[in-house]
């Protein structure tokens, strides 16, 4: 019996330490690499084409939820979402114009698809700023819609 643990533990001993020389021999963990400003526009506008509710409201800054009544909750958001009678959004350009690495401008031009078929143009720019202290830091559009604008 005593044998029986001797062999047991040595097994297991050996077991730790060649785990150990395996793990450290693993390249060090790097950082997240957060996404540009640009993508967060394009990450908006297709996750509203697909009507991915909770990827489109992780787009926008958690200051612009505080002070915009639609977008409190993601509820309250998806309710406004879908009651723009837009059911089909595709982007037809997208490009940064500024970026000093706290706040960008991207300009886009997209194609909404209403309600009724009829498709329409749509031009304009969105401010993003970085967000370190947001529920989930990174790039966020501080005035996606509405008159509101995120100004902290």
């Amino acid at each position: 019996m005593a044998k029986s643990v001797l062999v047991g533990s040595i097994i297991i001993l050996l077991i730790a330490i060649f785990l150990g020389i395996f793990i450290s021999g693993l390249p060090p963990q790097t950082d997240y690499k957060f996404s540009d400003p640009q993508q967060i526009v394009k990450q908006y506008f297709e996750s509203w084409n697909k009507k991915d509710w909770p990827n489109m409201y992780a787009t926008i800054s958690d200051g612009f939820k505080k002070i915009e009544p639609t977008a409190k909750t993601l509820s309250d958001f998806r309710s406004y979402a879908e009651g723009q009678g837009i059911p089909e959004v595709k982007i037809l350009n997208l490009k940064e114009e500024t970026n000093d690495g706290s706040t960008a401008v991207i300009q886009y031009k997209v194609e909404f698809t209403l309600s009724g078929g009829t498709k329409k143009e749509f031009s304009d720019k969105f401010s993003l700023k970085y967000r370190e202290a947001d529920v989930i830091k990174g790039w966020k559009l501080i005035h996606p819609y509405g008159e509101n604008i995120d100004t902290t």
